[in-house]
């Protein structure tokens, strides 16, 4: 069961810091560097054109926390011509995983894509994370493209 202490909502740049803990929380998962200052500049862009949104908990009113963020990105898709929503930024911190946070997350991605006229919401997800390919499964998406990567500094 959803824990019903958890609000979405559209996140506001007062929420800067928190987000940048989750990032950094996020980051620090896949052994990479967080580079602060272009995330904040980005981050700021990304506000001004919407589709930022952070799972609070509430459970404690003077005391709100920031526990989850999401960022879908709505534009047209220069292959195909038509509008694809694109979740850039997917984040739960891991000790309110599993508790439906995650899902209320991306059904609200969901919904700011089809109000924005997205024929499709692409993610990009990491094979060694079952639970978020789980979680992505169960709302009907399907794996379209393999990406992969070779590392040049080793």
């Amino acid at each position: 069961m959803a824990d019903t202490s958890i609000v979405i909502r559209k996140s506001s740049l007062e929420d800067l810091d928190a987000l940048e803990q989750l990032m950094k929380t996020l980051t620090e998962m896949f052994h990479k560097t967080f580079f602060k200052d272009q995330w904040r500049m980005d981050m700021k862009y990304k506000y001004e054109v919407g589709g930022i949104f952070v799972a609070e908990d509430t459970t404690e009113e003077d005391n709100k926390k920031i526990v989850g963020m999401i960022l879908v990105d709505v534009g047209r898709d220069w292959r195909s011509n038509q509008v694809i929503g694109k979740i850039i930024n997917f984040i739960v911190d891991p000790t309110y995983q599993g508790k439906g946070v995650g899902s209320k997350l991306l059904e609200r991605a969901l919904d700011f894509s089809a109000v924005k006229k997205a024929t499709a919401v692409r993610i990009n997800a990491r094979r060694e994370l079952k639970n978020p390919l789980d979680l992505f499964k169960k709302f009907g998406f399907d794996e379209i493209y393999l990406v992969m990567e070779r590392n040049l500094n080793q």
